[in-house]
């Protein structure tokens, strides 16, 4: 590894420990699009789900990977996997239904107003008490009403890797 990234993580991580969270380029609100919602917020989760992660426990959910905004989006693209406990409910959950951000788990985990009347007729456990121990963050901040509000428009448009 190069110094200047080690020294970019290495800011980063200190920052997000701080209760920071990275910006698009520019500041600003997020667009809805991923990959300035990846530069505003989803990066870093990557304080607990990525390889190695120095946040991560044995409850973190296994299957997610933000180290790269490529991995989040390809992670974000499958399923739930490897929940225990009240959490293990939303096993199998898609973690994004294109179109349908009241449906994806992504947005249930971040949106309260959205995992409050979170209801899969075909996953009747995952519901708000299996998502109320998800909420986030465990570092840093919460999300921004901007965030949420392009994070459930980019859902709606579709989804893309943009």
């Amino acid at each position: 590894m190069n110094r200047f990234l080690a020294l970019r993580l290495a800011l980063c991580g200190s920052a997000a420990l701080a209760g920071c969270v990275t910006t698009a380029a520019g500041g600003g609100d997020p667009e809805p699009h991923f990959s300035s919602l990846y530069a505003n917020y989803l990066s870093g989760c990557a304080q607990c789900h990525a390889p190695g992660a120095v946040g991560a426990t044995s409850t973190t959910e296994k299957s997610l990977d933000f180290s790269t905004q490529a991995a989040a989006y390809a992670s974000l693209s499958g399923k739930a996997n490897g929940l225990i406990g009240n959490q293990a409910g939303c096993d199998g959950v898609a973690f994004i239904v294109k179109d349908k951000p009241a449906s994806s788990l992504l947005v249930a985990t971040l949106d309260a107003s959205t995992r409050n009347a979170f209801d899969l007729p075909g996953n009747p456990n995952c519901d708000n008490n299996a998502i109320s121990d998800m909420t986030l963050p465990k570092l840093g901040k919460a999300p921004s009403a901007a965030f949420l509000t392009a994070l459930k428009t980019w859902v709606q448009n579709g989804a893309l890797n943009d």
